[in-house]
């Protein structure tokens, strides 16, 4: 009986101090997670169907051989991943912000696993054209305090740039530049081979 109460005593200081530590994680007690500049990023469902729409032009103009454009702003990237993640549920972060600037891509959100633990994330990444292809680099990824080692980051660029080089099979990148609140992509469609 003394040995199950003190079990139980044992569990319940562990809950109270994985509660207190995960309070400590809140958002206003990360201030090295950056904000975008001049402010949060609305997310709306027009500037997602305008993401939408001018990938689906590009793509179709592009098919008759010519050069195709994409314009992404911060507001529509935001947007698409927003409502994306919100309707699939499949990763919880909660109010993600994605901004272009000073060359690199921003990405923050609170990353919720499970409750009551959230963490401010972070992940900065970079992205160049080699080969006709987009490639990124994750420069920095933190969740709360933690930062992820070099290892890790090294991992994640190499599987995103495996799914990138499975979606961009037929398109064969020409320009790539990552503007202030503006990612400018450009290249051509290559004719698919039966």
């Amino acid at each position: 009986m003394a040995s199950h109460r003190r079990v139980s005593l044992l569990i319940t200081i562990l809950i109270l101090a994985a509660s207190s530590f995960a309070c400590q994680l809140q958002p206003g007690n990360m201030g090295d997670i950056p904000s975008p500049p001049g402010g949060p990023i609305v997310v709306s469902q027009e500037a997602a169907d305008r993401l939408k729409d001018n990938f689906n032009r590009e793509m179709q103009e592009a098919s008759t051989g010519d050069e195709f454009r994409l314009f992404i702003t911060n507001e529509e990237l935001t947007s698409l991943v927003a409502l994306t993640l919100q309707d699939s549920g499949a990763v919880p972060l909660l109010d993600p912000q994605l901004w272009f600037t000073a060359g690199r891509v921003y990405i923050t959100g609170t990353f919720s696993p499970s409750w009551p633990f959230r963490f401010q994330s972070l992940i900065v990444a970079t992205a160049v054209v080699r080969d006709g292809q987009i490639e990124i680099g994750v420069e920095q990824a933190q969740m709360g305090p933690f930062p992820f080692p070099e290892r890790a980051l090294d991992s994640a660029s190499q599987s995103i740039n495996e799914t990138l080089a499975e979606m961009q099979l037929s398109l064969d990148i020409n320009t790539l530049q990552i503007l202030e609140g503006e990612l400018q992509v450009a290249g051509t469609r290559r004719a698919l081979e039966p």
